[in-house]
């Protein structure tokens, strides 16, 4: 069966707009903007407004899927099942998205901007930098990754949207909890999200640039890859 590839294109330039959008929040946040305050207070006050003590244990419970180091477990095992599959290319890709845009990128990030966590009320105790969450960019990197793909490799358009807005919803949910437990400002997750989402759109649009050079080098190594989840049917 032949097959055709995605173009890099699109992914690179939806992915360099999110990262624009990212770069708004944080100069607004760097510079301490009116606008950025305003916006933090008003979401902050609609989201503890509703606070409950059955809700909040079960969002402490949920919240923790979303944390770097379970993310970073859940991305080794992968990782592992790819490669036993030898789905080496893919296998790369996803580790090294994980390893260099939330893990090691969102540290950075967050020794740049050293911001603060909120002084409001807090369900759950944070000391380390606030911005970007951490949950929220390995959420969005993670969990966005895997919807993606699966959107891309689904032939219906009706599974494309289910799974699409599965994705959304529970990457939202998670940028929720941040809030409600007081761990994070609401342009925390915001930025969070919008440096996920680039990441993951950019880091496909590279793979798709440099798959070709990286299976013939796995070649060389005498490892036939046989990874195809940007390849579709024609």
């Amino acid at each position: 069966m032949r097959t055709r590839s995605l173009s890099p294109i699109p992914f690179l330039i939806i992915g360099v707009l999110f990262l624009i959008l990212f770069g708004i929040i944080s100069w607004g946040v760097y510079f301490d903007s009116n606008w950025v305050q305003s916006l933090d207070l008003s979401w902050i006050e609609r989201i503890q407004g509703t606070i409950s003590e059955g809700k909040t244990a079960f969002i402490m419970k949920i919240t923790e899927l979303g944390n770097m180091k379970l993310v970073i477990a859940l991305t080794i095992l992968l990782a592992i099942v790819l490669f036993f599959k030898r789905k080496f290319a893919e296998g790369l890709w996803f580790g090294g998205t994980i390893l260099f845009c939330a893990a090691i990128g969102g540290k950075i990030l967050k020794k740049i901007f050293d911001r603060d966590r909120p002084a409001f009320l807090q369900l759950v105790e944070k000391t380390n930098e606030s911005f970007p969450s951490g949950h929220a960019t390995a959420t969005t990197i993670f969990y966005g990754l895997i919807g993606l793909a699966l959107v891309l490799v689904s032939v219906q358009i009706w599974k494309k949207v289910i799974v699409g807005f599965i994705t959304l919803i529970w990457i939202g949910f998670i940028l929720f909890t941040r809030v409600y437990l007081g761990a994070h400002f609401p342009t925390d997750v915001l930025a969070g999200f919008l440096y996920g989402t680039a990441a993951v759109l950019i880091s496909i649009g590279v793979y798709l640039l440099v798959r070709e050079p990286l299976r013939h080098l796995l070649r060389k190594l005498h490892l036939a890859d046989r990874s195809k989840v940007f390849e579709r049917a024609r």
